[in-house]
């Protein structure tokens, strides 16, 4: 008698969850945000290769010379910038990154870097619900933000920072909506970060903001009372002063100013470049924005003065740089779907037993996706990762020659570069340069760049003492061209993409 009792809506809750937990039924929308982000986990697993890059090598390279000798100071892995200060400002995550790699070879140091940026995501929706949105409208943000977020993974230290910078976010969202004192917990963050990776920049001026938007809602109380001044200046001031505490100290300005205000690094290197070097990308970004915008301007209650500043501020950011569109997609995520919510927005419709068999079966089948391509992926040998774009082939060539003649330098694609490095450390200090430009000055990169672009009268000065070349027949065609075709050169190994030349004593010298 007691279950006809029952009103006709928990009647049919109990009912739907009888074999099959609720959840799928009653929170349905939640349950796809969360196989989004493990079908997007399992695309990543799948092509774990593609994500391996210049600066996946550079990692593991810079990581196995902290590991061996200590945090650096002075270059000693190249030749064009040996001597030359190096602050790496990156050594906590390079080391990490080492250490994984000697657990569990390049599969688990693959696995990681997935983890970090589907956790950075994952963390960006959680948040976004706990600030107040609405799962309808966080699905609604979500997919544009992914166009943006998901072709900007690479197996890299950066992938570190993208928790931190979620975390940060969140408190301070929270902070912005109900200030408390654990916004302070952006202190130790900011200082863990700054010795990961240099976007800690943009950590420390969310900090910065949110302290500008205290003294801002503040500004009647602060002329009359000291007191009022210690939150808005802590936060100010603690953000600038946490990226300092690294074992460079005040040194490490020096990096940040090579990087952040280099238009010789934003020349060489593509994401340092403004977003509309990639026009795809500008699309989705410029779209992302405009709503941004337009629902910052139709429905400003809806989200608080800083959540509106951070998300313009890092717009700003991503259209000077394109590496920045990565934060400033996860924000979107946060912050955007508060402020495209309805004012008193609909609940999940009632539970339901057929929706909720249909998300129990997609989630079922993306979970075993995931489990799947984690299984591949730490099984899988070291070739079927490096031999994505790498070749031993080109390896043995180079060898071949260096261990036979010691004093042979080496001249490569930058894409080349960190991979010998890795492979081969008796090369540390006989290749040219890898693709830590902030080393190089203006003249040193234009003498490179003019090699393998056979640029101008005096292209070859930059190819002056080394007599073994690496180079890609697709990015350097007439490179190729040019030194295959000197006098007493030797194609030591071509498979139709990559080429290593060995130039004649004379040409080489």
């Amino acid at each position: 008698m007691s279950s006809l009792a029952l009103p006709r809506d928990a009647a049919r809750t109990r009912t739907t969850g009888r074999g099959l937990p609720a959840v799928f039924s009653q929170r349905g929308t939640d349950v796809l945000l969360a196989i989004v982000l493990m079908a997007l986990a399992a695309a990543l697993l799948a092509n774990i290769a593609g994500g391996f890059g210049v600066d996946s090598w550079l990692a593991l390279v810079a990581g196995r010379d902290v590991w061996q000798n200590g945090i650096p100071h002075h270059e000693t892995l190249t030749v064009v910038a040996h001597g030359v200060t190096w602050i790496d400002q990156q050594w906590l995550s390079q080391i990490v990154s080492y250490g994984i790699f000697r657990l569990g070879g390049l599969g688990l140091y693959g696995l990681a870097s997935v983890a970090l940026f589907s956790c950075g995501l994952a963390g960006a929706t959680i948040a976004a619900r706990r600030l107040g949105a609405p799962p309808r409208s966080v699905l609604l943000v979500l997919p544009i933000c992914l166009v943006l977020i998901a072709p900007r993974h690479e197996v890299r230290t950066q992938d570190f920072a993208m928790p931190l910078f979620v975390v940060l976010a969140y408190l301070l969202a929270s902070d912005s909506r109900a200030p408390s004192r654990r916004v302070y917990w952006c202190f130790p963050i900011l200082v863990l970060w700054a010795n990961l990776h240099g976007t800690v920049t943009l950590g420390a001026g969310l900090v910065g903001l949110r302290g500008l938007t205290v003294a801002w809602e503040r500004r009647h109380l602060l002329a009359h009372s000291l007191h009022q001044w210690r939150r808005p200046g802590a936060l100010i001031l603690g953000g600038v002063i946490s990226i300092l505490i690294t074992p460079y100290g005040v040194g490490i300005l020096g990096y940040y100013r090579s990087t952040i205000f280099s238009s010789t690094l934003r020349h060489a290197v593509t994401e340092w470049q403004p977003i509309t070097t990639a026009p795809a990308t500008a699309v989705f970004f410029f779209i992302l924005a405009g709503v941004a915008l337009w629902s910052f301007g139709r429905w400003p209650s809806r989200t608080t003065t800083w959540e509106r500043l951070a998300l313009l501020a890092l717009a700003a950011a991503s259209i000077s740089v394109i590496r920045n569109v990565l934060f400033f997609g996860l924000l979107a995520v946060m912050i955007l779907p508060l402020s495209l919510a309805a004012q008193g927005h609909a609940a999940e419709q009632p539970a339901d037993r057929g929706r909720g068999r249909i998300n129990a079966l997609l989630a079922s089948g993306a979970l075993l996706a995931v489990i799947i391509t984690t299984s591949t992926t730490l099984l899988r040998p070291a070739s079927g990762i490096e031999l994505h774009f790498q070749r031993t082939g080109v390896l043995d060539a180079v060898q071949r020659v260096t261990q036979a003649d010691p004093s042979l330098r080496v001249l490569t694609d930058d894409r080349f570069g960190d991979w010998l490095l890795w492979r081969d450390p008796a090369l540390s200090g006989r290749i040219a340069n890898d693709v830590r430009f902030e080393l190089l000055t203006a003249t040193q990169i234009d003498r490179i760049e003019a090699v393998f672009a056979v640029s101008g009268p005096n292209w070859k000065q930059g190819a002056d003492g080394y007599r073994v070349v690496v180079l890609d027949q697709q990015d350097d065609p007439n490179a190729v061209y040019a030194f295959t075709h000197e006098p007493g050169s030797r194609v030591l190994y071509n498979d139709g993409v990559r080429v290593v030349i060995l130039r004649s004593a004379s040409e080489g010298r």
